[in-house]
């Protein structure tokens, strides 16, 4: 359904910096990709956060760069998960 790609680098002395979070997810069909593009536009408005988001027929590309994941991290956010979890709605 998905491939997730989340990496995280640290060199000694700094602070952890966190790897752009790069995610795909695939559907059977044009009708999921759009629900899952709407669903997630709901979960957008709703955190008042947006992703980088390219897509096509039967696929979604999503992408958060580290200072996104940073600030979603500040304010406590499950953006990530909910995000994830959209798929799991049928």
């Amino acid at each position: 359904m998905s491939d997730v790609n989340i990496t995280n680098a640290g060199a000694p002395g700094n602070q952890e910096r966190v790897a752009p979070l790069n995610q795909r997810f695939d559907f059977g069909s044009y009708a999921e990709t759009r629900q899952f593009l709407d669903d997630l536009a709901e979960l957008s408005r709703r955190e008042a956060y947006y992703p980088d988001v390219s897509f096509g027929k039967t696929y979604a590309n999503i992408s958060i760069d580290s200072e996104g994941q940073a600030a979603l991290r500040e304010r406590n956010s499950t953006f990530i998960a909910d995000m994830q979890a959209l798929t799991a709605k049928k």
